[in-house]
């Protein structure tokens, strides 16, 4: 039965793309979230601030994807505000990486801090536009599929991050930071699933439903009120 689930769900136009772009999302504030005493400390900061940034990045996190995701249910313009955040947050990602030097560490700080809060959002929202894909399929169950698979790249990803902090660092004459090379491919990650998912061809099913049994009730409501006055 899950198995067929899972099928089912991903037979869905447009529903692969929401697990990549929820995915991409989960590595970055996964890999984030798991080296952050070691990539405020290399910033030049104290073990004090690796505390006050960890806690600050997971409330933005929190906050920016209740107020994106509020926001994004009104509008419903799910599409356009996943493509958004993930080339936003491919940006921050690059200012992450240029900021990995010693004598950034406060621009390092704020860079982790504004990828929190325009990659963040991407979970909520991607899960919302794979519910409206696979709708009547079971909510539940594509949230399931979703943290699956980006808890399953992240468990992937977290020690490879790792293993290459050093790769390339005196390459071309250059001493480059630790964790470089490893936010070069995190890079690469945000922007392979943006390119990916630009060419989402799904149908919000679960809008169009919603609007048709709307529909419906305003002309029954109609209906019953031109017997009445006839």
């Amino acid at each position: 039965q899950i198995f067929r689930s899972i099928k089912a769900c991903f037979a869905r136009e447009g529903f692969a793309h929401t697990v990549i772009a929820f995915a991409a999302s989960g590595i970055v504030l996964n890999t984030l979230s798991t080296y952050m005493d070691y990539l405020v400390t290399l910033g030049g900061s104290g073990r004090q601030a690796v505390g006050i940034i960890g806690g600050s990045f997971q409330v933005l996190v929190m906050l920016s994807s209740i107020i994106v995701g509020k926001i994004t249910d009104k509008s419903r313009a799910y599409f356009h505000v996943v493509l958004a955040l993930l080339v936003l947050g491919g940006f921050a990602l690059a200012e992450c990486g240029i900021n990995l030097d010693a004598g950034r560490g406060d621009g390092l700080k704020a860079s982790l801090l504004v990828a929190a809060v325009l990659i963040g959002p991407l979970q909520p929202v991607a899960t919302e536009l794979a519910v409206d894909v696979a709708f009547p399929l079971c909510s539940n169950t594509v949230l399931v599929i979703q943290q699956l698979v980006s808890n399953l790249c992240s468990a992937l990803f977290i020690p490879f991050f790792q293993m290459v902090r050093n790769f390339g660092q005196e390459a071309d004459g250059f001493q480059r930071p630790q964790y470089t090379f490893s936010f070069y491919l995190l890079i690469v990650i945000h922007a392979a699933a943006a390119v990916f998912f630009a060419r989402f061809n799904g149908k919000y099913r679960r809008f169009e439903h919603e609007k048709r049994r709307k529909d419906e009730v305003s002309k029954e409501y109609d209906e019953e009120r031109t017997a009445l006055i006839t």
